[in-house]
């Protein structure tokens, strides 16, 4: 069974996430912590907020990123990981690197194996069919090696992280006015998370 956790902000939902482990029996306390998305951002304290707040709950985080490293690298790292935690930050950017580093198939393979994900904003836009209604909210010209747009498609629907949340409350309305009739659209404050299920999904 998979075990996908989608959120806009995760330090506003760390009692939903604690009772997703639960729910699911997630046993391991090692996560690959993955802050690309953030490469190219100029506010990243939530990454080192986060990287904590997981310490504080006792986990232990490996911090990778993926634009350092090489294939083998990155497709090891990928392989033994038991738990993905991939930030927010620049969707565009981070769905080039990962492409950049053929990490989506395998990737996939592992959710699709019960590896749970945490996916936060950029992290979790990425889940959908393709990213390409959050060039509303995010500049695609931070990622100028990428022309494919098709992300990991986990999900049938397309997280709409922030929602009503500033600076991103005027990007999001403008999103749902152009996509609402054409995508399946989800919003979220910083203080939800969607948890998919094999049919459905629910916010919690």
């Amino acid at each position: 069974m998979k075990k996908i956790f989608l959120a806009s902000y995760f330090a506003n939902v760390a009692e939903q996430f604690k009772t997703f482990v639960q729910h699911n029996k997630i046993k391991t306390k090692r996560i690959l912590f993955i802050p690309t998305a953030s490469d190219v951002e100029e506010y990243t304290e939530y990454v080192d907020e986060e990287k904590q707040l997981l310490e504080e709950l006792g986990y232990v985080v490996d911090k990778f990123d993926v634009t350092n490293e090489s294939v083998d690298i990155a497709t090891n790292k990928v392989k033994d990981a038991e738990m993905f935690f991939v930030t927010g930050g620049n969707t565009f950017y981070l769905l080039q690197e990962l492409k950049k580093k053929e990490l989506l198939p395998l990737i996939n393979e592992k959710i699709d194996s019960g590896t749970p994900y945490i996916g936060e904003s950029a992290g979790a836009i990425i889940m959908a069919p393709d990213i390409e209604y959050c060039g509303i909210m995010d500049d695609a010209t931070l990622a100028e090696d990428l022309t494919d747009y098709s992300a990991l498609s986990q999900t049938k629907f397309y997280t709409l992280p922030h929602y009503k949340e500033e600076p991103f409350a005027e990007a999001d309305d403008e999103i749902l006015a152009v996509y609402k009739d054409k995508l399946n659209l989800v919003p979220i404050n910083n203080n939800q998370a969607i948890i998919p299920s094999y049919k459905d999904y629910k916010i919690v």
